[in-house]
């Protein structure tokens, strides 16, 4: 591993579109907890770009600061999980963010992730 990769679980590449929520409180919050909360800054669309267990990076055209909680849905696909799609949920905090914007405006933004949950596939936000 060098000096720079700090990373623990490896990456796993995909593109996948996701939408996700910042959460307006500064404290960590499980993904229930999260999935409850009231104070919502706003839902978005982004592209993941890789994850893994402990982490994903993602790209999108909002703002994001270090340290922001978000809540995030996407679609794991086949490729990823050795068996079926699956729906998850997870809870995340901002901890990297590329200082410029490539060609078509969006961001890259890395996230550490508490954790991946399952989710019904009729279950909507506001669940």
């Amino acid at each position: 591993m060098s000096a720079r990769e700090r990373r623990i679980s490896p990456r796993k590449e995909c593109i996948v579109p996701l939408r996700f929520r910042v959460i307006a409180s500064g404290h960590t919050q499980s993904v229930q907890e999260t999935s409850k909360a009231s104070s919502l800054l706003g839902t978005f669309d982004g592209q993941l770009v890789n994850l893994s267990e402990r982490g994903i990076y993602f790209r999108s055209r909002e703002k994001m600061s270090i340290g922001q909680p978000l809540e995030m849905c996407l679609t794991i696909p086949r490729e990823l999980t050795g068996r079926m799609s699956e729906q998850v949920r997870c809870g995340a905090r901002v901890v990297h963010v590329e200082p410029r914007a490539d060609t078509q405006g969006m961001l890259g933004v890395g996230a550490a992730v508490d954790r991946f949950e399952p989710i019904a596939a009729t279950r909507d936000w506001d669940n």
